[in-house]
Formats: structure tokens, C-alpha cells, sequence
């Protein structure tokens, strides 16, 4: 890393920078998680296509561990990145969120960013605990993960706690979506409100998304 890559990176703009990407390639990881999740409504009784999408993964062999350690690294820079700019902000002046004014605007998903991103990290935690770790290390069979699935959401607390965290995501995205264009110094009039079109329309579809599939399981699983 040369010298000046390594002050922008330590820079708060360099910060930021980190965080807008970061920020996008969860978005991403999202958006591809929401859609794999779609084939719960294919065969809602038996999750036969849920569960050959399942097999379809456990096809990479261990490379699927490169892949989920690529995962967790971006969680975790991204959540440092937060860390970071929240202490230096809150350092320099009394102010809630370093990202508090997005193109100008405080909104509620602006001023809650923090509260929202830390709710969001301790859902995660469980959701793993739930699904990716219920069989220890070991990812769990396509099969028996189907049925942890619906083991999980037919429980109104779990399905209750599952609708609130879609929303918390959804909120979360919002905000942090058109947040990381103005990181990357995307800030003009002619596109801020189709910036801010888009990533409220992104938030609302995966808040629905994700908030569906309990809803679904309370419904048809019960």
C-alpha cells in the first residue's frame, strides 16, 4: 500500500470512502440473499426449490467458506468504519452520527443510523445462531435447514423479531444507500432526487422482502 493510498484510508473522507463500498456490496449480498430466499414461495409445504438452491451452494465444497469469510470481513470493516467515524464525530462535536444529513436532508433512517446498524449486527448474530450454526461448524443439510427454517419462523416471537429486523434493514438501507453516493462525492442536484428515489424504493423492497417470509411462515406453516 503506498503512502498515500494508506493517509486517504486513514483520513475521515477515506473512512467514509470504505464504508459507501462496503455499504454496496452488503446491499448486494442483500439483494441475492432476498432473491434465494424467494424460492421459500415456490413450494411453500415441502421448499423443493428452496432446497435444491440450498444443494446448489453446498456444490462449491470449500470454497463456500472463502465466500463467507469474504462476507464477514466486509460486515466486519464495515461495522469498524462505523465505529470509527462515530467516535471521531462525536469527538470533534456533539452531534449523534457522522452521517446524520444526507444531500442536506435529516431524516429519522439519518439521525437513528447508528441505533438502527447496531440492532441490525446483534439480529445477524442470531439469525447465524438460527441457520447458518444451528449444526455447530458444519453448515446444516439442505434439507434440515428447510426445516430449521420452518422450525424458526412459525414461532410468533421468532416470526415478530424476523418482520422488525426486515424493517430495521430496510430503514438501515434507506439511508446508507444514497449516504455511501455522497462518500463518493456523488452530490449534484441534477441526481440527488433520483439518488434518494432509488435507495428509499431499495429500502422499502427489502424491508417487504425480508419481512414477508415470516409473515408467510405465521400464515401457511401453523
Amino acid at each position: 500500500m503506498s503512502n498515500g493510498t494508506g493517509k486517504f484510508l486513514s483520513s475521515s473522507l477515506g473512512k467514509k470512502f470504505v464504508m459507501g463500498l462496503t455499504g454496496f456490496l452488503l446491499v448486494a449480498f442483500m439483494i441475492v440473499h432476498l432473491l434465494e430466499n424467494l424460492s421459500l414461495y415456490v413450494d411453500v409445504d415441502h421448499g423443493s426449490a428452496f432446497i435444491a438452491w440450498v444443494e446448489k451452494l453446498h456444490l462449491l465444497g470449500p470454497f463456500i467458506w472463502v465466500l463467507e469469510f469474504g462476507l464477514a470481513l466486509l460486515f466486519g470493516v464495515h461495522v469498524w468504519m462505523a465505529l470509527k467515524l462515530t467516535a471521531e464525530n462525536r469527538a470533534a462535536r456533539p452531534t449523534p452520527y457522522v452521517m446524520k444529513k444526507t444531500f442536506g436532508e435529516s431524516t429519522l433512517a439519518s439521525r437513528n443510523m447508528f441505533v438502527t446498524g447496531v440492532l441490525i449486527l446483534g439480529g445477524l448474530i442470531l439469525h447465524l445462531i438460527h441457520f447458518r450454526f444451528s449444526k455447530g461448524l458444519h453448515a446444516p443439510a439442505p434439507a434440515d435447514l428447510f426445516a430449521r427454517v420452518r422450525e424458526v419462523l412459525a414461532n410468533p416471537i421468532w416470526a415478530g423479531f424476523y418482520v422488525v429486523f426486515g424493517i430495521l434493514v430496510g430503514i438501515h438501507v434507506s439511508h446508507g444507500f444514497r449516504s455511501a453516493f455522497q462518500s463518493f462525492g456523488a452530490n449534484h442536484p441534477r441526481i440527488n432526487c433520483c439518488v434518494r428515489r432509488c435507495s428509499v424504493a431499495l429500502g422499502v423492497i427489502l424491508a417487504l422482502g425480508f419481512a414477508s417470509f415470516p409473515i408467510m411462515a405465521l400464515i401457511s406453516w401453523r
